[in-house]
């Protein structure tokens, strides 16, 4: 038997200010359209017997009538394709009241399609698996939920599980109603544990595996391969394949603290001219910059030195103007600088810091330029 594991989608996702001239959507939004096409165009050539899709099919509890539109187009083309697809909803599709209903409803007349949603644990015979599926839900439900796994006499047993590792930092994304798990809560029985909401395909034990995303959704993730798992499950043997991401570059750091302006200029001038930055995602970071020499940044040369790139986003690490004799707290650094101060010293738990970090240095952006 074969089965093919793909998650975290986050159709509806959105980012920076750049549109398709010819549709006028966000460029960002297309390319999660684009990955998610993608592989359903590579998982029909695969012909698998089975598709499980770890959680975060979209990336909002209520998503467009576009983001909808698409995934039931490409979710139909598995059902006639008779192709049995089992989705789980993850912390992005789970609205925090069950009274508010979910958008998983949709799915359950397409013939083949099992969308598991209810906030508790479901078990299908598909074949010849039975597949034990859970989806987000609260932490202690979830406990609870997880302990009703356990192998039937089918040839193969499935987990399907969408949730962070508490035992490894690495496995949570820092996110708004991110549920968390033991490791030891991961059955060592099951002929296969697909697991969704870590970004990055990596495992966790020797049979529980994230399959990461299709898209990359952060610059944590710049150096991460996109894609699905495809596992014979008879051969005990899996291959990842990766889709199309956009290019994201995230620069080695430039430390300015021996720096003056021309030098630093220079620098700045030669890292970013060394690279081809059309249509890519770049970040670059100047760590340890002295206020004096932060004024003398042009940042309208650096946004023309770096056009050509979908989104370009500096990233300035300051030093106070006279770190030896200020108090802490009491000086005012550059707005991004505070922005990065006031994150750092208020914990949200629940939600992704690093996303509200970027979004947040984009709006500053924003306001810099239009001034």
């Amino acid at each position: 038997m074969r089965i093919i594991h793909v998650s975290d989608s986050h159709l509806g996702f959105s980012a920076f200010s750049k549109v398709d001239e010819a549709s006028g959507l966000n460029l960002r939004e297309m390319d999660f359209y684009n990955a998610f096409v993608e592989f359903v165009d590579l998982a029909l050539k695969a012909k698998p017997d089975l598709v499980l899709h770890t959680g975060d099919l979209f990336d909002s509890v209520r998503p467009s009538n576009r983001a909808l539109s698409l995934a039931l187009e490409q979710l139909l083309r598995f059902s006639e394709s008779g192709i049995p697809v089992v989705l789980i909803a993850g912390n992005h599709s789970t609205p925090k009241l069950r009274e508010t209903g979910s958008v998983f409803r949709l799915f359950e007349h397409l013939k083949d399609v099992y969308p598991i949603y209810q906030a508790e644990y479901e078990r299908l015979d598909i074949g010849d698996a039975t597949v034990h599926a859970l989806p987000h839900c609260e932490p202690e439900t979830m406990i609870k939920e997880l302990a009703k796994f356990s192998p039937t006499k089918k040839k193969y047993n499935l987990g399907m599980l969408h949730a962070g590792v508490s035992s490894l930092r690495m496995f949570r994304m820092g996110e708004f109603n991110e549920s968390i798990v033991p490791s030891s809560m991961l059955r060592t029985d099951l002929d296969y544990f697909a697991l969704g909401h870590y970004h990055n395909y990596t495992d966790v034990t020797k049979n529980a595996y994230y399959a990461g995303s299709t898209e990359r959704l952060s610059f944590a993730e710049a150096g991460e391969s996109k894609g699905f798992v495809l596992i014979d499950l008879a051969k005990r043997k899996q291959e990842f394949k990766a889709l199309h991401a956009r290019p994201m570059i995230d620069l080695p750091p430039i430390d300015a603290r021996t720096l003056d302006a021309v030098s630093l200029r220079s620098e700045i001038s030669s890292l970013l001219q060394s690279l081809d930055l059309e249509g890519k995602l770049v970040r670059m970071q100047i760590k340890c910059v002295p206020s004096s020499l932060y004024k003398s940044i042009d940042f309208h040369w650096l946004r023309s030195l770096t056009s050509s790139a979908l989104h370009f986003e500096p990233k300035l690490d300051l030093l106070p103007e006279n770190a030896s004799v200020q108090s802490s707290g009491s000086s005012i650094d550059s707005l991004e600088k505070e922005w990065d101060s006031f994150l750092e010293s208020h914990p949200l738990e629940r939600a992704n810091k690093d996303r509200i970090r970027e979004r947040g240095i984009r709006y500053l952006q924003e306001a810099e330029e239009s001034d």
